[in-house]
């Protein structure tokens, strides 16, 4: 369905998983006859670790298949700051002063309650826990 247009695999290193009932593999073998002939663009999105190593070296041709790469850094505390105040505003709630209308104490908040670690791992999915 998708010829002609976009194919977005979120989360792709999960094709690579080794469970009895897997069929990750066949999926990205017929991903592979896919890019073979051009159509759809693939682009396959997860984090930048061990998972997507293992994805991409879970088929011999695949990465010679992935013509372009993209990495993006994790988001600043400041960043997820503002996020996390767009979206409280959009669920139609407000903090009370002085963070209302300050993200940098809110980044203030995140770096003191959250660990580095946590912030890498959780990146932008943090700000939909809190």
């Amino acid at each position: 369905r998708a010829r002609g247009g976009v194919l977005f695999v979120d989360e792709c290193y999960r094709l690579a998983g080794k469970g009895d009932n897997d069929f990750g593999l066949e999926a990205i073998d017929e991903l592979m006859s896919a890019m073979e002939r051009g159509d759809p663009c693939m682009i396959f999105a997860g984090y930048d670790d061990a998972a997507m190593d293992d994805f991409v070296s879970s088929n011999p041709g695949l990465f010679r298949r992935i013509h372009h790469v993209f990495l993006f850094p994790a988001y600043t505390p400041l960043e997820l700051a503002k996020i996390l105040l767009l979206k409280i505003d959009a669920a139609g709630f407000k903090l009370a002063p002085p963070l209302r209308d300050d993200p940098t104490a809110v980044a203030d908040l995140l770096l003191r309650h959250t660990s580095p670690d946590q912030r890498a791992r959780m990146n932008g999915g943090l700000v939909d826990a809190l």
